[in-house]
């Protein structure tokens, strides 16, 4: 899941010794030597997605695989390499108040567009597409999976073909990083603007872009086939076709590994790691990601708008043996979600695992013990749902855990999963609000900024607060930060608004995510990064 578009570049961390029967390096596949194995088809690279993308335009999805399909099909503003640095794209630098580009007042930021950029039907990319884009995210027309960021743009002027300049409505650091890989790209005018809403046309299945390769084929649920593009600013890739297959099963997903029908397999299962070293002529390496997990709660949900519920909650789960037992020991305890490396990280603890202080709170709130052993207030029984997406084995395996551990101090849980497409949908079970507690993953992208995760103004569709919490007092601290250039001022804010959070409970952090990537030791340029998506440099790639 994407919950917010403009977050942190978190500092690359090397991976620590994963699981002790496999051999795992933290070496790119664009060094070692060429083997030249047998079922290698060389120019065409296979991977694979567990979640198939609802939208191949990423205003109307939040799925990780869209960030893939996306970097591929359209050129963004900035990429973000595997030292997690801004890789100018469509512009030519990048804006800071040093160089002019930003005003002495933060209200204004100039970005050069790069001259030569053309959509993949030969018509130039200018700013025109750049201003429309923004249009069609913040005009209503459209259900964009969010507006943060966006909306706090007053006007884009066209300074000349190839220059915009955004008028903000108040200083916003993150916003250099808009329609960045991550965030929403720009999109053609001169194809699109005829449409009163881009929502379920043509085109969003069949996109022409500007990015490294095309569009070929797309049948649903099975592959999407790309091919290089020659009209690409960076000139033609050194990829023929990439075949992104779509294998929601993890077992699958294996087997077609070790059958090498599948050259790489990005993000292997925890539970399968030590497995890795039985599958010849694949090399493995594993990155620290700017991604966590978590359990989120629906606050405005009947029983979980009880905070004491919430407080409860937290200390009935053992998130430490949640990460040894069910994802490998593969992950790192997260307390917010701020990566312990970045700038803005703090030394916030997380409240600890105390079941009996979970009991005591819930009886202290009139939530009392039934004769079946669960919970019960004004004829309410304390039943609740936990939901993942269903290709998400591990994610399963840790429902099972935690509601046993919530049966022993009196809360019933079951389990309601649905297919990623469904679960991350725009009037899906979280952006609709129709979940009580949810496990998913999120990824962090270029700034600290999280207030469309936890803002009171940012519920969906205004923004990517699938808890639908609010507390002013955090949102005075958030929106404080945001305005602040200085990174004292806004880490000073992040750790008030979390203390507050931390109390409160919307939702229960488990870990950062360390990414364990098996591929055919023949892959080369293949550069795993930290943040957004590993298929940053896909027209490098060769095989």
């Amino acid at each position: 899941m994407r919950r917010v578009v403009m977050r942190r570049i978190a500092l690359l961390a090397a991976a620590t010794a994963l699981v002790s029967c496999s051999k795992i390096d933290t070496t790119t596949a664009s060094v070692g030597p060429r083997t030249a194995n047998p079922w290698t088809i060389h120019g065409t690279l296979r991977l694979s997605e567990a979640e198939e993308p609802n939208s191949l335009i990423r205003m109307f999805s939040n799925q990780a695989s869209a960030d893939d399909v996306t970097a591929l099909l359209f050129e963004p503003f900035f990429r973000f390499d595997d030292h997690e640095r801004p890789v100018p794209s469509l512009v030519t630098v990048v804006p800071t108040q040093q160089n002019g580009l930003i005003s002495g007042d933060g209200l204004r930021i100039t970005f050069k567009l790069r001259p030569g950029v053309v959509w993949s039907d030969g018509v130039p990319v200018t700013a025109d597409d750049v201003i429309f884009t923004w249009h069609a995210i913040v005009d209503g027309r459209n259900p964009v999976v969010y507006t943060q960021g966006y909306d706090q743009i007053q006007t884009i002027e066209r300074d000349n073909a190839h220059q915009v300049t955004f008028v903000l409505k108040k200083p916003l650091a993150a916003s250099v990083y808009l329609f960045s890989a991550g965030t929403f790209t720009p999109l053609p005018q001169h194809l699109l603007a005829k449409y009163a809403t881009l929502n379920n046309i043509g085109y969003d299945r069949a996109p022409i872009g500007d990015g490294p390769f095309v569009l070929k084929q797309w049948v649903s649920g099975q592959d999407i086939v790309f091919g290089a593009n020659p009209r690409y600013w960076r000139g033609k890739p050194k990829l023929d076709t990439i075949d992104i297959k779509i294998i929601p099963n993890v077992n699958t997903l294996f087997t077609t590994l070790k059958s090498h029908d599948i050259d790489v397999v990005d993000g292997v299962t925890k539970s399968l790691v030590p497995q890795l070293s039985t599958v010849a002529g694949i090399r493995v390496s594993a990155i620290m990601q700017a991604n966590y997990r978590h359990l989120d709660f629906n606050c405005k949900s009947p029983i979980l708008s009880d905070v004491a519920v919430r407080r409860a909650i937290v200390r009935a789960i053992d998130v430490n043996r949640l990460i040894r037992a069910v994802y490998g020991g593969l992950g790192v305890r997260a307390v917010t979600d701020i990566p312990p490396f970045s700038w803005a990280a703090n030394g916030l603890k997380p409240a600890p695992f105390d079941p009996a202080a979970a009991a005591q709170i819930l009886d202290a709130a009139g939530w009392r013990v039934a004769a079946d052993g669960i919970r019960a207030k004004n004829g309410v029984r304390m039943a609740l749902t936990i939901s993942t997406a269903t290709s998400n084995l591990l994610n399963q395996d840790a429902e099972a855990l935690i509601a046993a551990e919530l049966k022993a101090v009196g809360i019933e849980l079951d389990t309601k999963n649905y297919e990623g497409a469904v679960l991350f949908a725009p009037d899906g079970p979280l952006y609709g609000g129709h979940y009580d507690m949810a496990l998913i993953l999120n990824t962090e992208g270029t700034d600290p900024d999280d207030i469309a995760g936890f803002g009171c103004d940012y519920w969906p569709h205004h923004g990517s607060n699938t808890n639908f919490y609010c507390n002013p007092a955090v949102d005075g601290y958030l929106k404080d930060a945001q305005v602040s250039y200085d990174h004292a001022r806004r880490r000073a804010d992040y750790e008030a608004a979390w203390k507050i959070m931390l109390d409160e409970a919307p939702l229960l952090m488990i870990y950062w995510d360390q990414n364990v990537i098996a591929y055919n030791s023949d892959l080369r340029g293949f550069k795993p990064a930290p943040v957004i998506t590993d298929y940053w440099n896909a027209w490098e790639w060769q095989i």
